[in-house]
């Protein structure tokens, strides 16, 4: 989307200087640039700023520039991690990779925000992550009931595994992803969510305690 309007700002032709065939220098301490030749004003730019010309209209140039913002300054933003772990070029692609678009998009339309997947061999463990907002425990326990039936289903006969591990931030969405963990034996992964919440362990302190089953 910023690359989108980015194209459609204008600047004065005159308030910068030419460095190259289509590139300028704003020369001015600060100059304006607008949504179209005087059209609404979109914003400033300081002296030495660095544009790049893609087209003009009289003494009015279209330009297209290219910066960074902080993002924690952006409303929503969150860095990503690694959603599946890069392999070696000497090893085969891991199964992960073919289902990973589908494992994010059931996350993501129903869930919470997909935040990775992976599988230790060395423990057999599937461990699927993502980001909840804030909702009861017992709703979420729920969502992460379902995402393991689903993610399971999706998996079959790709990856085999002894253990299904949902990782999520706390349930009033506080905390990292890795905060709230269920783990499920493969083999305890039943259709019923009351003989699930039994057979599954729980923390809530990313891994240093686990509650009892009830």
């Amino acid at each position: 989307m910023a690359a989108v309007l980015v194209l459609a700002l204008a600047l004065g032709a005159v308030a910068a200087k030419k460095r190259l065939d289509n590139l300028w220098v704003i020369e001015p301490s600060v100059e304006n640039f607008r949504a179209a030749p005087n059209g609404s004003k979109l914003g400033t730019l300081l002296k030495g700023t660095e544009i790049e010309q893609i087209g003009q209209d009289g003494e009015w140039v279209r330009f297209r520039v290219e910066g960074w913002v902080w993002g924690p300054s952006l409303e929503g933003f969150e860095v990503e991690e690694e959603e599946v772990e890069q392999a070696s070029a000497a090893e085969p692609v891991s199964p992960l990779h073919d289902v990973l678009p589908r494992l994010k998009e059931m996350v993501n339309d129903k869930y919470g925000r997909f935040y990775g997947v992976d599988f230790d061999e060395d423990l057999d463990r599937l461990r699927l992550r993502f980001r909840v907002r804030d909702l009861e425990r017992a709703a979420l326990e729920r969502r992460i009931f379902a995402v393991q039936r689903q993610a399971v289903e999706m998996l079959a006969g790709a990856v085999d595994f002894v253990e299904i591990r949902v990782e999520t931030n706390r349930p009033d969405g506080s905390g990292e992803v890795g905060a709230y963990i269920a783990a499920t034996a493969a083999a305890d992964l039943v259709d019923d969510f009351a003989s699930w919440r039994v057979r599954t362990r729980f923390s809530t302190d990313g891994g240093e305690t686990w509650e009892e089953a009830e």
